[in-house]
């Protein structure tokens, strides 16, 4: 229906218009018709086929396309010392022993280089079954709260899901339900009392031990004992887990309390030092108090400068990527505070040792040591400010309940003073008072 139109608006204006608006009625019924045609073909252009044929193929040669290629990237000559990379690597097969079914894989190894067994199957360790007789059973291991059943399924589930506690408590079905510290315990209990019997009857009753630990738990590590599950302690454990939980769920609110809290609780204990030292008379060992701008620029003047070469006395640039330690202004938690920022900011432990790095790497420590600093500072100042407005507050309220107290005492005493009677005057004083 378009070309139809077209085609009409084309004959019109070759038989009606004038030359001059023929010649531009034509051009428009030209465009209209190619743009027709285009549009028919959908033929798409150059950027939408390239959007199309991006998923695996490469744009090549302003627009030509090769498919089946790794995407390209900027080529740049790198220079490669042939004679250091001289170590070859092969495509070699290997079986892991932590396997059963004998499965061969392959990696890439250097070459001339055999192992007797895979080197990582040394790290899958199994956790040896705890087993006992109906004797043992009876003389160690008999508890009115567990019965054999129940001991047997827990140790069972032990050897099964090795020691990984939250899906043991998961798996757990005997009736009634036992909380984890109970199973742990049990447990336990049972891996030492077995551990210690056995140990004690091969060595003719007697228990040595090594450093207060007995020799029996290094000889059991198998069995994932250890000398901190010796006595377990079920109140603690309990506890623990109990603050964990209570921690965990603080909200931001609270949490900003603890630290309000522990601020103020540092602030009490310097007064009470500095009070203590007054009292000894020892006024001298106190040492002089500067100010927060100076301890901030103290501390981070003690990142040193960059040294310069001299004639006999080389060092080494990565020297200075050392934390400054025991320098002046600079304790043990701003050096702890100081790790921390520069890993938050995504900083490496160690950068390239270059001039350029390493004066960028101590700008931005000692502008980082400046920032705590003054945070520092300025947590301190808010405790002083609010330190003093509640004091103020307390004046204010002071002030206040002693003025009250006042006009109360006032009215009070106007109140039992005695009423003054006016004098009474008579008829014949009024007349006279007239006469006058």
């Amino acid at each position: 229906h378009k070309a139809s139109r077209a085609n009409q608006s084309l004959c019109c204006a070759r038989a009606h218009a004038s030359s001059t608006e023929a010649t531009y009625a034509f051009s428009s019924a030209q465009r209209a018709a190619c743009t027709h045609q285009i549009s028919s073909a959908r033929t798409p252009p150059p950027h939408r086929m390239a959007s199309k044929l991006a998923g695996g193929e490469v744009v090549l040669d302003h627009g030509t396309f090769k498919a089946n290629q790794p995407p390209l990237a900027p080529k740049r000559k790198l220079k490669i010392d042939r004679k250091k990379s001289d170590v070859e690597w092969q495509w070699a097969p290997f079986t892991n022993q932590a396997r059963e079914d004998g499965l061969v894989l392959h990696h890439w190894q250097k070459k001339g280089v055999e192992f007797a067994e895979y080197p990582y199957a040394r790290f899958n360790t199994k956790l040896e079954r705890v087993t006992y007789t109906d004797d043992e059973y009876e003389r160690l291991l008999a508890d009115r709260h567990w019965t054999r059943s129940d001991t047997d399924y827990l140790i069972n589930l032990c050897h099964r899901l090795d020691l990984r506690w939250p899906v043991i408590l998961d798996r757990y079905a005997p009736v009634p339900p036992r909380p984890l510290e109970q199973l742990q315990r049990r447990y336990y209990h049972c891996a030492h009392a077995l551990a210690r019997d056995r140990y004690r009857r091969s060595r003719g009753g007697r228990l040595e031990s090594e450093g207060g630990v007995p020799a029996y738990v290094d000889q059991s590590q198998a069995l994932g004992i250890s000398s901190r599950t010796r006595d377990f302690d079920v109140a603690y454990e309990e506890k623990r887990r109990r603050q964990a939980h209570v921690a965990y769920c603080r909200t931001r609110a609270e949490e900003a309390e603890e630290r309000r809290l522990r601020d103020e609780l540092k602030a009490v204990e310097l007064e009470s030092r500095r009070l203590k030292r007054r009292a000894r008379g020892q006024p001298a060992d106190e040492p002089p108090r500067r100010s927060g701008l100076e301890a901030a620029r103290l501390a981070a003047n003690a990142i040193a400068p960059p040294k310069r070469p001299q004639p006999g006395q080389p060092y080494l640039q990565s020297s200075r990527l050392k934390p400054p330690e025991g320098a002046q202004g600079l304790s043990k938690g701003m050096l702890t505070k100081l790790a921390l920022v520069l890993e938050e900011l995504g900083v490496p432990a160690r950068p390239i040792p270059t001039k350029l790095s390493c004066d960028a790497y101590d700008a931005l420590r000692r502008d980082i040591v400046t920032l705590l600093s003054l945070q520092k500072l300025a947590t301190s100042k808010d405790l002083e400010l609010r330190q003093m407005r509640r004091a103020a507050d307390d004046q204010h309220a002071r002030a206040q309940h002693a003025a009250r107290a006042a006009q109360q005492h006032t009215r009070a005493q106007a109140y039992a003073a005695p009423k003054r009677t006016a004098p009474q005057v008579t008829r014949g004083q009024v007349q006279k008072r007239a006469r006058r």
